[in-house]
């Protein structure tokens, strides 16, 4: 494993220098670090491509500056540039999934090519945001920060499922304000449906990835042509089922999907 900065965002790689093709660009989901998928780095079959994986604002025990996605994505869009990064492959999970659509939507516009959009249940409608971020929302900001977080790290640590208490471990090392501004700009973003419509109308290469165990409450065809499910898992698969999860992505990655 390898690490990587640019300005203040940090990420790991399998690669000791950036290249300009074969890149993969991961982003995960809320609350998760880049740590929680780095055995992906280790998958002999896609030592071909660089795969760099991307920690979230505030996450990973970084320093959080209330940057919203937006400027996020402008970072990225920066690195991309300064690398020379020819092609793209994007990853996105849950409110990572919005990034790559950011990138292309207000950024890219065509100037790096983007070979493949693997968008894993990325928080693209409104019923998206209804399990978590639209949660945390309903309460005020500073109470989520001082009360409601303790609060639902407290209960991830106690619950009954594995995967939500490796999941509180990666919440210890994540930014509350960050996780509170990143759930409200996530809401926002999702009903307003214009993740959605651009998922569907303008990323051409794409594929929607879901949990078996995942409720979608939209009809599948919203989603776009290709289609996948990862089996006996739901929303945090690489905590579920590394195994499977490793799985799917590879074959996702090589096109055998």
């Amino acid at each position: 494993m390898f690490k990587h900065k640019f300005q203040n965002i940090e990420m790991i790689s399998n690669k000791k220098y950036v290249s300009s093709r074969k890149i993969i660009i991961f982003f995960y989901g809320l609350g998760c670090t880049s740590n929680d998928v780095e055995f992906l780095l280790k998958r002999k079959l896609l030592s071909r491509f660089q795969l760099i994986i991307v920690d979230l604002p505030g996450h990973n025990n970084q320093k959080y500056n209330s940057e919203n996605l937006t400027i996020f994505s402008r970072k990225i869009y920066l690195f991309l540039l300064k690398k020379n990064i020819k092609d793209i492959i994007f990853f996105g999970h849950s409110i990572g999934g919005i990034v790559p659509i950011l990138l292309m939507k207000i950024f890219l516009r065509n100037k790096i090519k983007v070979k493949r959009f693997i968008n894993y249940e990325g928080n693209l409608t409104e019923a998206d945001t209804e399990t978590l971020t639209k949660k945390t929302i309903s309460y005020d900001r500073e109470e989520f920060v001082l009360k409601k977080y303790n609060a639902l790290l407290n209960k991830s640590e106690q619950s009954n499922d594995d995967y939500i208490k490796q999941w509180s471990k990666s919440l210890k090392k994540t930014s509350s304000y960050a996780f509170y501004d990143l759930s409200s700009e996530c809401v926002k973003l999702s009903n307003s449906k214009e993740l959605l419509k651009y998922f569907r109308s303008s990323v051409k290469k794409k594929v929607y990835l879901s949990g078996e165990k995942t409720n979608i409450k939209e009809p599948e065809c919203f989603y776009g042509s290709i289609r996948f499910k990862i089996k006996n898992c739901g929303h945090f698969s690489y905590f579920e089922n590394k195994r499977e999860f490793g799985r799917v992505f590879e074959q996702l990655i090589l096109k055998k999907i």
